[in-house]
């Protein structure tokens, strides 16, 4: 059984089924970053369409001063599909009722329940996992109409972002505990620090607690990316989350002693991000280090503790000097996610 999930045109959320991730071993995986999209339409009719829905749906980040779309999309043909079915991700487009592979192939990776469900309405949206390949994530959208096949990507188009990403992180995450997590420092963050990472296990301890510093750095090399964590006790944790001031104050302090760096406040940008239950105030900026003459991009992510009387600062930098740095920054962002101060139980 495969997991479903239908947006409607009215917005209405459906779902049944589910699925184990049993299947590393059994189908080839998914080539590519997390990051490229196919987008299939079943009609040559739908090519404009799938033109606005990627005008709409691609977005830019700076690093540094660079930007770089958050995804990297190719759209196909129906003669083309099976060009498509190597991407990490594919959303097809269909027009239902004209026939041809790209719908049936639809059809196939839906329940007949699930099918009957999306034809009777006005169309809709349908996600499943691991299609054709292993880490790898479908969502169709079809409709009769091919207007409203437009207009239910419009409406849906932040929808089918949040799908996607949070599929990415899944599917990391899925991938890291597949290949093998370094258990030692897991347990040693837990044990003598007080916090729960599910570390890869390309990564080692870098430093920790430097001049009694109160942070561990964990580094992965070619290119360089590095996982900081800090800490700074506070009688008011939830006051200081809210003190963009204090934030980042505990940001440059970090970057002086443990990586010898400065930060840019021209390059900062703040949000707001939720990890399950857990609300996390993210900085993204620009590093440069009093070390050599180089620097890059860093996104902070600070979570106040009040069982312990704390705020935490999760720190993620990259220096990989002409690459791309969108995928390096959504794998170690997927690693945050699993940031805790208690030990999960599995």
């Amino acid at each position: 059984m495969k997991n479903w999930l239908i947006l409607t045109a009215l917005g209405a959320i459906l779902a049944a089924g589910g699925c184990g991730l049993d299947k590393e071993k059994g189908i080839l995986m998914a080539a590519g970053s997390y990051g490229d999209l196919a987008v299939v339409v079943s009609h040559p009719d739908l090519l404009p369409v799938a033109d606005r829905f990627v005008a709409q749906f691609v977005t830019e980040k700076i690093f540094v001063i660079k930007p770089e779309p958050d995804f990297k999309v190719d759209i196909f043909g129906p003669d083309r599909f099976d060009h498509a079915k190597g991407y990490k991700n594919v959303l097809l487009l269909v027009a239902l009722g004209k026939g041809g592979g790209v719908e049936k192939a639809a059809r196939r990776e839906i329940s007949q329940e699930t099918w009957e469900r999306l034809t009777a309405g006005g169309g809709g949206v349908v996600q499943t996992k691991d299609p054709w390949s292993t880490y790898q994530h479908l969502v169709v959208a079809a409709s009769r109409d091919r207007n409203n096949l437009g207009s239910i990507l419009s409406r849906n188009n932040e929808k089918i972002r949040e799908i996607f990403e949070e599929s990415n992180r899944e599917r990391i995450l899925r991938r890291n505990r597949y290949d093998g997590l370094n258990t030692n420092l897991v347990n040693a963050c837990m044990d003598r620090l007080g916090f729960f990472l599910e570390i890869p296990g390309e990564y080692q301890q870098n430093q920790l607690e430097p001049d009694g510093f109160p942070g561990i750095e964990m580094m992965r090399q070619r290119p360089s990316r590095g996982i900081t964590v800090t800490w700074q006790d506070t009688p008011d944790p939830a006051g200081m989350l809210e003190d963009r001031d204090r934030l980042i104050a505990m940001r440059e302090q970090m970057g002086r002693r443990m990586h010898s760096e400065e930060i840019l406040p021209q390059t900062f940008a703040w949000s707001t991000v939720e990890f399950d239950d857990r609300s996390f105030r993210k900085l993204e900026g620009a590093w440069s280090s009093n070390r050599f003459d180089g620097g890059g991009a860093f996104w902070s992510y600070f979570l106040a503790d009040e069982k312990r009387g704390r705020v935490w600062c999760i720190d993620l930098l990259v220096y990989a000097p002409g690459m791309d740095k969108m995928p390096m920054f959504r794998r170690m962002e997927a690693v945050v996610s699993t940031f805790s101060t208690e030990r999960p139980q599995r």
